[in-house]
C-alpha cells in the first residue's frame, strides 16, 4: 500500500494528515494556541485524565482518557482515549493531541492530572 491510498479515519490522506501535524507542530513551538475557531468546533472532554501508554513496540506516549462529546467517532459520552498528547494548555481548558484539538472540561482529580502531564 503507498501513501496514496492510506487514509485516516476521518477520510484525510497520509500526506493531509503529515501536513496538518507538521502545522501543528509549528504551531506549538511558536506558542500559538488554538484559535477561537478551532477552540469551537473541538470536542469537549468530561471526567478526564491524562495516563501513558506502553505499545508493544516500546514506545510510551501520553493520552487523555475520558467523556467525549461533539467527537467524530465516539458517541456522545462514550468513553475513550486521545492520540498522543501534545501540548495541555496551563489552564487546562484545551488540549493538542496528534490528530486534533480538545477543549477540556472538569478533570477526575486536578492533583492527579498535575502529577502526570
Amino acid at each position: 500500500m503507498n501513501d496514496r491510498e492510506f487514509a485516516m479515519p476521518d477520510g484525510r490522506s497520509a500526506e493531509e494528515y503529515l501536513r496538518d501535524y507538521r502545522l501543528t507542530l509549528e504551531q506549538i513551538a511558536s506558542g500559538t494556541p488554538p484559535t477561537e475557531d478551532e477552540l469551537s468546533q473541538a470536542p469537549l472532554i468530561s471526567n478526564w485524565i491524562i495516563d501513558e501508554v506502553c505499545y508493544t513496540s516500546g514506545e510510551r506516549y501520553r493520552h487523555i482518557f475520558g467523556n467525549f462529546h461533539d467527537h467524530p467517532f465516539i458517541s456522545v459520552g462514550g468513553y475513550g482515549r486521545t492520540s498522543p498528547l501534545l501540548q495541555l494548555d496551563r489552564d487546562m481548558t484545551w488540549a493538542r493531541c496528534r490528530s486534533r484539538v480538545y477543549r477540556l472540561s472538569d478533570p477526575l482529580s486536578r492533583a492527579s492530572v498535575l502529577e502526570r502531564a
